[in-house]
């Protein structure tokens, strides 16, 4: 019983306690402990998101609603990858962090909100490109409706922090059991 009570779950950062201490002790061999493997994961992630943003592309409703779907589970699951990547540091609390993580984390954070207002800068300038210079080329704009690109702007918004620190920490030499 006293166990659900230490586990305490932080809403803000969707985290629970056991699951930040379990993952920043966490010692197993992983590929995404290497900086060129997360490096990978974040562009796949990148070229996943800008997909999901423009399946308003794709003329037929019954592919586009495909598309859209997969793309969104393909997105989702790079999203948990990418906070399991960099440890949950991006989303734990401060009280759950050292100086140095927090360090990190903070400075993470800044970058990201550097990019994503270049980001959303690129997304207007990108969508007020597509319909009012091409007005006549994309007749299926009347019909178009912002669910895709409101989805991509929120998982832009959630894994952003997470890529900024996969992208920036250097490959994690694992300890050998007989070292320690």
């Amino acid at each position: 019983m006293k166990d659900k009570k230490d586990n305490k779950f932080y809403w803000s950062a969707g985290v629970t306690k056991n699951e930040v201490i379990e993952s920043l002790n966490d010692n197993r061999p992983s590929i995404f402990r290497n900086q060129a493997n997360r490096r990978a994961l974040v562009l796949v992630a990148i070229v996943c998101l800008f997909s999901l943003s423009l399946v308003f592309c794709i003329p037929q409703p019954k592919l586009r609603s495909y598309a859209e779907i997969v793309l969104l589970a393909i997105v989702l699951l790079l999203y948990f990858q990418l906070r399991k990547s960099v440890r949950n540091v991006a989303d734990a609390p401060d009280e759950l962090l050292d100086e140095r993580q927090i360090s990190i984390r903070n400075t993470g954070y800044l970058h990201a909100y550097r990019y994503l207002s270049a980001l959303m800068l690129v997304y207007a300038i990108a969508y007020l490109a597509i319909f009012d210079f091409f007005p006549s080329h994309f007749n299926w704009a009347v019909n178009f409706k912002f669910t895709e690109p409101i989805i991509a702007i929120c998982m832009w918004v959630a894994s952003l922090p997470s890529m900024i620190l996969a992208w920036q920490l250097p490959t994690e030499h694992s300890i050998p059991e007989e070292a320690k």
